[in-house]
């Protein structure tokens, strides 16, 4: 039973963002099953389960959310994804901000204390956005710093992905796949257990753990702004 006078109990909202427009068709089968590896994987520890409320979400020409927050611990089963359509940013970030609103708000009610949100986002394209640059003002809002709930935003891109693109879409760190190191399918599943392992430490330490390389991926320097 609950100690109504104990602390609430912390949790990591953590969002696995995911580029599912058609060119990642060829790799729809593997996402599906990597997922359900993460998710397995967190399940079988209920210290991790317990910490981690997981949310997925795929973007394409609208983002959709495959799997609304939940503790692992609760989960009965895992939607698939689908690849289709084009890769639109500004939509994404949009819909990422409203589901923090939501999901914060949840959580609190169920008496967790949610530390500020992890946003793993993982793609193979440039903004299709029109104009190109739609997308930087709604990232502006959610990374805004006088938004409390501000996420941490890491970066994982391959194939066609913009390294410049990368950089400026990411908090705390980019990471951007070598060609040369292997191919498009070693650079999904590195980046996805890289997520894994990430999820584990940071469950583990109760503090962002991110590791400052990724097998088969070039660590991509963020730009910092002087005032």
């Amino acid at each position: 039973m609950n100690n109504p006078s104990s602390e609430p109990a912390q949790g990591l909202p953590t969002y696995l963002v995911l580029d599912v427009s058609k060119s990642m068709k060829p790799h729809e089968a593997l996402l599906n099953r990597t997922l359900e590896d993460i998710v397995n994987t967190l399940y079988s520890s209920p210290r991790i389960s317990e910490f981690v409320h997981l949310s997925i979400l795929t973007f394409s020409t609208r983002p959709h959310v495959v799997l609304a927050m939940t503790e692992i611990a609760g989960l009965t089963g895992l939607p698939t994804v689908e690849c289709r359509g084009s890769t639109y940013f500004g939509p994404l970030f949009e819909a990422l901000r409203d589901r923090i609103e939501l999901d914060l708000s949840r959580l609190t009610a169920q008496g967790v204390r949610p530390l500020r949100p992890v946003v793993f986002l993982l793609t193979d394209g440039a903004p299709a956005d029109n104009p190109q640059e739609r997308w930087t003002e709604p990232f502006r809002a959610l990374t805004d710093v006088t938004w409390r709930p501000h996420p941490h935003v890491i970066t994982y891109g391959f194939g066609d992905a913009v390294e410049a693109v990368l950089k400026r879409m990411a908090t705390v760190a980019a990471y951007i796949a070598d060609p040369d190191a292997g191919t498009d399918t070693e650079a999904i599943t590195a980046a996805l257990h890289n997520m894994l392992n990430s999820l584990v430490a940071t469950a583990t330490a109760h503090a962002l753990q991110i590791p400052e390389r990724v097998r088969g991926y070039r660590t991509l320097p963020l730009e910092h702004v002087e005032f």
